[in-house]
C-alpha cells in the first residue's frame, strides 16, 4: 500500500505504479479508502485535500474533495456532486451526545469521474474496509438496514468502470444539488444543511479543534473492532 502525506506525493507514486487511466483511478480510490479513515477532522467539510491526507481522517465531503483533486491531478475529469441524505445513516456512528445536534438532513457528496470515456459515480472510497466490515456485522445483528455510516447493501470496492456507493443511494436521496465547484459559495448557500443553531459545522469544528473531534473518531474506531 502506498504511503504519502501530500497530493503530489500520492500522484507521483501512483504514476510510477499504474499506467492506464483505469489502473490509476482504482489505485487512487483504494489509497484514499484505506489511508484516510472515515472520521472527522477540525476543518470538517472545509478540510483542504493535503490536510485530509496528512491527518488521515475525513468524512464524505473532505474525502470527496480529496478524491476529485487526485483524479484531476492525473488528468481525469472529475467533479464533486452534492445531495441531501437523511441523518439516520450516521446513527450510532456518532456518539449519542453529539448525534442529537445533527440536523435531520445531511449534505453529502459523491464523486463523478470520467475513466477511459465512461462516467462513473462513486463514494465507495469513503468507508474504509475495517469500518465497513464492523458496521455490516452490527447492522445484521440488529436487523437494521441503515446506520453506523453505511447501508446494509453498501460496498467499498470499485472496478474503475461502474458506479459504486458506500453511503449514497438514490432511494434515500432527499435533494440533488448537482456538481459543485465553488465550495465556499455552497457552504454559504441555504441548500447547505450542516448548520445548527445558526452556526455552520465548519466553524464549530474549528473551535473544537482536533482534541474536541478525537472522541468522535474513537467512537468510530470501536465499530471497526
Amino acid at each position: 500500500m502506498l504511503k504519502a502525506q501530500t497530493v503530489q506525493e500520492v500522484v507521483s507514486q501512483v504514476g510510477a505504479k499504474a499506467s492506464t487511466e483505469r489502473e490509476k483511478a482504482i489505485e487512487l480510490h483504494d489509497y484514499v479508502r484505506e489511508n484516510v479513515k472515515f472520521g472527522f477532522n477540525k476543518y470538517f467539510d472545509a478540510s483542504p485535500p493535503d490536510y485530509t491526507l496528512s491527518c488521515r481522517h475525513g468524512h464524505c465531503n473532505p474525502k470527496s474533495r480529496l478524491m476529485v483533486t487526485l483524479f484531476r491531478a492525473v488528468g481525469l475529469e472529475s467533479y464533486q456532486h452534492f445531495v441531501v441524505l437523511p441523518k439516520e445513516i450516521l446513527k450510532d456512528a456518532i456518539p449519542p451526545s453529539r448525534y442529537w445536534m445533527i440536523p435531520a438532513e445531511l449534505s453529502h457528496s459523491y464523486v463523478e469521474v470520467k475513466v477511459e470515456g465512461k462516467w462513473c459515480m462513486i463514494d465507495s472510497f469513503i468507508v474504509d474496509t475495517p469500518l465497513l466490515k464492523g458496521a455490516l456485522a452490527k447492522l445484521a445483528q440488529e436487523k437494521r438496514t441503515i446506520g453506523y455510516g453505511i447501508r446494509s447493501d453498501s460496498i467499498n470496492v470499485w472496478d474503475g468502470q461502474s458506479d459504486a456507493f458506500s453511503q449514497f443511494d438514490k432511494n434515500i436521496m432527499i435533494e440533488d444539488h448537482g456538481r459543485i465547484d465553488d465550495l465556499d459559495a455552497y457552504f454559504n448557500d441555504k441548500k447547505y444543511r450542516h448548520v445548527v443553531f445558526g452556526m455552520r459545522f465548519n466553524a464549530i469544528f474549528m473551535f473544537m479543534g482536533e482534541f474536541g473531534v478525537a472522541p468522535m473518531n474513537i467512537h468510530i474506531d470501536k465499530i471497526r473492532q
